[in-house]
């Protein structure tokens, strides 16, 4: 089943495809080579300001939101990254797509690469951003641990504060305050025990770093120069173990590149995709 908006039936939006118990709703647009775009935490398919650009160029978009995420949402059962790499191959097969350039960022990203590592033949190539293949930090896990348990309390409000210092960078909080304020309210609309779940598992993800030799596409890695985590250094890795790799690094942004500086983030995917 593939159409460009998804319908409703008796008032519920029905979801494009299912993987286990994890609805999956992608938007799938124009027509061309297939890219299937997957986003961070917290955020959903509108974090791709490039969508457009993309279908104008010649491509066909398949949108996901990722899932518990916006109009995946909810799912509150704990999952691994590997999971979320068949969520990938489960879009593509409803899709009747044989092969992708999958394009991730941050969790999105750790999603990609896996589907890269066990399903190499329906993955074109790889645009990781503002991502990695090592495990967390522990600090970063004992953070999100307090994080959590405010998350699902009328506290929230004030976990959100934290989560937007934490993806967007001090240039787009200080220069767009009107994206960030957007944002947040899109974050408070997410549901609060599906992000849990999510951050929770996301937290908990394997080190891939060993097998990183094995992913024999051609990839793009992208990230923002003010990105806290997984960090800059993160994607250098990342780079530095895919053979062959190409590195952008995007001055003056945070983690959700995409968002922060479109422009620049679209030109480095669309100049990728015209050398394939």
């Amino acid at each position: 089943m593939s159409t460009v908006l998804h319908q409703f039936l008796s008032g519920d939006l029905m979801p494009a495809t299912m993987n286990g118990s994890a609805s999956l709703f992608y938007e799938d647009i124009g027509t061309g080579p297939a890219v299937l775009l997957s986003h961070s935490w917290q955020c959903d398919g509108r974090q791709w300001p490039q969508v457009p650009a993309l279908v104008e160029a010649g491509y066909r978009v398949l949108n996901l939101d990722n899932r518990g995420h916006g109009r995946s949402g909810p799912h509150r059962q704990r999952f691994t990254m590997w999971d979320m790499a068949e969520d990938l191959i489960a879009v593509l097969d409803d899709a009747d797509v044989d092969d992708a350039v999958l394009v991730g960022l941050s969790v999105g990203g750790f999603a990609a690469i896996r589907a890269a590592l066990v399903h190499q033949p329906r993955v074109r190539a790889l645009a990781l951003a503002d991502t990695g293949a090592g495990p967390a930090a522990w600090r970063g896990r004992a953070k999100v641990a307090a994080l959590g348990r405010l998350s699902v309390t009328p506290a929230r409000n004030l976990t959100v504060g934290v989560v937007l210092k934490q993806l967007f960078g001090a240039t787009a909080r200080r220069q767009q305050p009107e994206l960030v304020a957007q944002w947040r309210r899109r974050f408070l609309d997410q549901d609060p025990a599906s992000m849990l779940v999510a951050i929770q598992s996301i937290m908990a993800r394997d080190d891939v770093t060993s097998r990183l030799g094995q992913v024999c596409v051609p990839t793009l890695v992208i990230v923002g120069e003010e990105d806290r985590d997984p960090g800059v250094m993160a994607s250098v890795s990342l780079a530095a173990g895919i053979p062959g790799a190409r590195f952008s690094v995007l001055p003056d942004t945070g983690h959700l590149a995409a968002l922060e500086q479109p422009q620049a983030f679209e030109s480095a995917l669309l100049g990728f995709l015209a050398d394939l």
